[in-house]
């Protein structure tokens, strides 16, 4: 077995579990809080990273250190860059509708969001001059 595979089980069965429990909190109508969702996010997210990427000695996928790697990671990043600013939108819009008011957090995190990206461009277009 490949260390690929192995760290691929023990991540997704990491994940199963923190997020079966969670969910079982929920419906049991304990209280759930930033920790349960900070530990799904972070075992899905390391779950993700260990199936997507090969590693250094295997010959088992694409590695995130090759050109091919770092070109699929930049494109993704752009993807999901776009995709967080079209939810935090619809957080602000759906905010609006359901309850009638603006919660000031989410507007601000919408207005750094739309700035953000264009502003680390300018910074990289500085360093290269």
């Amino acid at each position: 077995m490949t260390t690929k595979r192995i760290l691929s089980w023990v991540a997704g069965t990491t994940a199963i579990i923190i997020t079966s429990y969670t969910l079982y909190k929920v419906f049991s109508g304990q209280p759930t809080g930033f920790n349960e969702i900070l530990a799904i996010g972070s075992t899905l997210m390391l779950f993700f990273s260990v199936v997507t990427w090969g590693r250094k000695g295997e010959d088992n996928g694409i590695r995130q250190d090759e050109e091919l790697g770092k070109r699929i990671s930049e494109k993704s990043g752009m993807i999901g860059y776009y995709i967080l600013l079209a939810l935090l939108f619809l957080a602000c819009v759906s905010e609006q509708w359901f309850y009638g008011t603006q919660s000031p957090f989410l507007l601000i995190l919408l207005v750094i969001g739309l700035f953000l990206h264009p502003m680390i461009e300018f910074v990289q277009v500085r360093k290269y001059r």
